[in-house]
């Protein structure tokens, strides 16, 4: 076995050494969706004796965040695959999120908001005696048995 002395070649390796610890632990650019520009889907409740929120939200780059409470921070959680991402908004599209006109509060407020900018929209219901649209309950359900 040979072992190099030559300065020049220990200052490669020793670059190398300190450099490829920095790659392999790069992560692609995260966001948090106050900072997305892309479609974001927000599944949430608010009301309740506490006045309690917490809500959900799915970038469409799979990132998903919770946020609890009246301060506003969120905490990321476990990243979706792209196809269960995919899914998800193909199916928000498919129950028309995005025009869908239904806001009817009630003292225990469930929503969906599509958000594609420039363009956002909400869906409220939680009115006793009002029923949502069809399949969005189901939907709503569905998004929070995976997240």
């Amino acid at each position: 076995m040979v072992f190099y002395t030559n300065d020049a070649v220990r200052k490669l390796i020793f670059t190398i050494l300190c450099i490829l610890p920095l790659l392999i632990s790069c992560k692609s650019t995260h966001f948090t969706p106050k900072n997305y520009k892309e479609r974001q889907l927000a599944v949430g409740s608010s009301g309740g004796v506490t006045g309690m929120l917490k809500e959900y939200v799915l970038l469409d780059n799979g990132q998903l965040f919770l946020s609890k409470g009246l301060n506003g921070e969120w905490k990321e959680m476990a990243e979706l695959k792209k196809s269960k991402t995919k899914e998800i908004f193909t199916k928000a599209g498919e129950l028309k999120i995005a025009s869908l006109k239904f806001n009817h509060p009630g003292n225990m407020t469930y929503y969906l908001i599509l958000k594609q900018p420039p363009r956002s929209n909400e869906v409220k219901w939680g009115e006793t005696g009002v029923v949502p649209p069809d399949g969005i309950s189901a939907f709503y359900d569905y998004l929070l048995s995976i997240f």
